[in-house]
């Protein structure tokens, strides 16, 4: 199985990390992990609302080559949105070739 040809989109893995404000608090913030190649698949979108605000919701896959350090924690920066991961698979199980991720945007307007 050979996905290289339809990973044609550029998508920054992020991860979160934090720091002490002036006032003691903590800030957390994203920050680059890695930048890569991508397939990407809008698979559903829908609108609900959330209290008085209508929420805009939309699940994506996207395949990259094996990354090691990938985990729920990290998100996703693609197109200039932001994407939660809900799931990793691995394809090819035990290989170590490539992941699928499901994520979700969310945004509410």
């Amino acid at each position: 199985m050979s996905l290289i040809g339809e990973m044609r989109n550029r998508v920054i893995l992020q991860t979160l990390g934090g720091s002490i404000d002036a006032g003691g608090g903590t800030t957390s913030t994203y920050s680059t992990a890695t930048t890569v190649w991508a397939k990407v698949e809008n698979l559903s979108g829908s609108e609900s609302l959330f209290g008085d605000q209508l929420r805009a919701t939309a699940s994506f896959r996207f395949t990259i080559r094996y990354y090691s350090a990938l985990t729920e924690k990290n998100r996703i920066s693609y197109d200039s949105k932001t994407f939660d991961i809900q799931y990793i698979k691995d394809i090819e199980e035990g290989r170590n070739k490539y992941q699928e991720i499901l994520a979700t945007e969310g945004v509410a307007t």
